[in-house]
C-alpha cells in the first residue's frame, strides 16, 4: 500500500475533505469548484490500487493502471450525466446515512474534466512510491 500511505496522498485527501466541507461553503467559485476534482482524481487512482493490493497480489503497476481507468470511467460518467451522478449520490447517501453523515451533492459538470490528468499524475506518484518503498526493504 505504498501508494496510498505517504504525506501527498494524505494532503490530497486533506484538501479534498476540507474544499468539499469548508472552503466550497466560504468561497463559492471555479478554484473551490474545481479544486475537489483534482484532488478527488489524484486519489481515488490510489485508493483503488491499495484496495485491490489488500485484495489480491496484482502489481503494483496493474493496480494502478485500474485505479486510472476506474477513476477515468467515474469521473467522465458522473461529470457528463447527471442521471449518473444522481445514482452515485444516491448511492453514496444511503452508505452515509447509518453514519449519521450529510447528504452529498454531485454536479454533472464537463468542465471539470479538467482533472481528468491528474490520474495520470497519480499513476506516476504510485509508481515512484512503490519503487521507494521497494529499495527501502532490500537490506
Amino acid at each position: 500500500m505504498p501508494e496510498l500511505v505517504g504525506p501527498v496522498p494524505l494532503l490530497a485527501t486533506a484538501v479534498l475533505a476540507l474544499n468539499d466541507h469548508v472552503l466550497k461553503a466560504r468561497f463559492p467559485g471555479l478554484v473551490t469548484g474545481k479544486l475537489s476534482d483534482v484532488a478527488g482524481a489524484f486519489v481515488l487512482p490510489l485508493f483503488v490500487s491499495a484496495a485491490l493490493g489488500l485484495a489480491t497480489r496484482w502489481p503494483l503497476r496493474g493496480r494502478l493502471g485500474i485505479g486510472v481507468a476506474v477513476t477515468v470511467a467515474l469521473l467522465a460518467a458522473v461529470k457528463l450525466s447527471p442521471a449518473v451522478a444522481a445514482a452515485v449520490v444516491a448511492g453514496l447517501d444511503a452508505v452515509r446515512a447509518p453514519l449519521g453523515v450529510g447528504r452529498g451533492r454531485i454536479i454533472a459538470d464537463p468542465t471539470d474534466l479538467v482533472a481528468l490528468p491528474f490520474a495520470l499524475v497519480a499513476w506516476a506518484y504510485g509508481l515512484a512510491a512503490g519503487q521507494r518503498k521497494g529499495r527501502e526493504a532490500r537490506p
